[in-house]
């Protein structure tokens, strides 16, 4: 009886759901992360709900099926414009195809699971050790002397060497992340290396999925377009990237300011843009988001600055922008700027400057309805889009996490923008668009 009681009360508060983003999934995690009846969660361990969004490549279904396992009984699985896996579709699946429907779906499902209602997801994998190691090593625990090895499938920290930083003699860990990680770019996996908790290797595994842009900066190849339109997008794009930096600080109140600051890009004022934007710094820097979470470290030389183009080049001095070759954006008065350090830091006060300058541009160019006087000069928020956008950049990883702490190292990747780019723009967008 208790225990129903319990169950019937934790079913009236949020729906805990851990979202695992495949391909094209990010919409819907910006639409459920401004719902109050969501919380995203960033361990299994923690959810009722397990959300697929968008697809997932047939190599990444067998990390999926360990995603889901982890989930603490009962829970659900929510499947949303994704294919279930192979095992579960001879189930009763809960598939939506709607982002409108989806917020309601989570919520549904998450009271009838806690209530009993709902019949929970069954367990994929079978309950025995991923890797052979009964017996195994010198003293049977599955390791190489008195440690090492892989017992249950989790890797045993290795003899202590030397730490590539200070020379302090520490345990060596060998572990992979991804490609369900969400404190990095959904796809994203890898295997790192360990010394206490300074990295020591870090070898990409699988990229990063392709991410989509905004229909206007496809549009505006082929015909002139508001560029308060294309700035309004630009900002939007830097602001979401924000939202992941500051949840990854900690800074959770902030992080939701800047993601509604981001979907108030679409129909918001503005002018008001402009002022809640502000009030955002302010509480920035009063809250030591750039002295305190920020580290000056993952400096880009040159060569890998011009690779990333775009706000990571400027951020190490490098003044290109197409922008300029624009007789509108001159009009305007644009100036390319830059910072000079190239380091976390400076990428985004790199970013934090562009967002400013994107929604002044937008303000200037409203009111005299400036649109795009060259098809060829196209500044997307990744940077030039010329014949091709910088693809995946993330085997610069391999050289630029090395000799940092983990929390640096997680702050330097949210920081670039690893990914590559779609060849079709953001669908969601594209239909709000026309539907406007």
């Amino acid at each position: 009886m208790a225990i129903n009681w319990l169950s019937r009360l934790a079913a009236r508060g949020p729906a805990a759901v851990f979202p695992a983003l495949g391909m094209r999934g990010e919409e819907a995690f910006y639409r459920l992360a401004l719902d109050p009846r969501i919380k995203l969660v960033d361990s299994p361990r923690h959810a009722s709900l397990l959300l697929v969004a968008g697809g997932v490549p047939p190599e990444m279904q067998e990390s999926l099926r360990r995603i889901h396992d982890q989930l603490p009984a009962p829970f659900a699985t929510l499947w949303y414009q994704s294919e279930p896996l192979l095992e579960l579709q001879q189930a009763d699946v809960a598939r939506v195809d709607s982002l409108e429907a989806l917020p309601d779906a989570l919520v549904d499902a998450h009271r009838k699971t806690l209530c009993g209602e709902l019949g929970a997801s069954p367990r994929l994998l079978t309950d025995e050790p991923p890797n052979p190691w009964k017996g195994l090593g010198d003293d049977g625990h599955g390791g190489e002397g008195m440690m090492g090895g892989v017992p249950y499938g989790r890797p045993m920290a290795m003899p202590p060497t030397d730490d590539m930083r200070d020379g302090l003699a520490l345990d060596i860990l060998t572990f992979r992340l991804g490609p369900f990680f969400p404190l990095w770019p959904a796809g994203l996996e890898a295997e790192v290396t360990l010394q206490g908790d300074i990295v020591q290797q870090f070898a990409v595994q699988s990229p990063p999925f392709p991410r989509p842009l905004a229909p206007a900066f496809f549009e505006v190849r082929e015909r002139d377009v508001p560029i308060a339109r294309l700035e309004l997008e630009r900002a939007r794009y830097h602001l979401r990237a924000l939202y992941h930096a500051l949840h990854l600080a900690g800074l959770e109140d902030l992080a939701l300011d800047a993601l509604r600051l981001a979907e108030g890009c679409e129909s918001a004022k503005i002018s008001a843009l402009e002022k809640r934007f502000e009030a955002l710094m302010g509480r920035l820097r009063r809250r030591g988001f750039f002295a305190l979470h920020l580290p000056e470290r993952g400096v880009l030389d040159e060569e890998q600055a011009e690779t990333l183009g775009g706000f990571a080049a400027r951020a190490t001095g490098i003044a290109q922008d197409t922008r300029l070759d624009d007789e509108a954006y001159r009009r305007l008065d644009f100036s390319v700027i830059t910072q000079q350090e190239g380091d976390t830091r400076a990428r985004w006060r790199q970013r934090l400057a562009e967002i400013a300058q994107s929604l002044r541009l937008a303000e200037l160019a409203q009111k005299d309805n400036v649109v795009t006087a060259n098809r060829e000069a196209v500044e997307t928020p990744r940077g030039a889009w010329g014949d091709k956008l910088p693809g995946d950049t993330s085997a610069l990883l391999k050289d630029l996490l090395p000799g940092l702490e983990w929390g640096e190292a997680l702050a330097t990747v949210a920081s670039l923008d690893l990914t590559a780019v779609s060849q079709w723009p953001d669908e969601a967008q594209e239909q709000e668009g026309e539907a406007a």
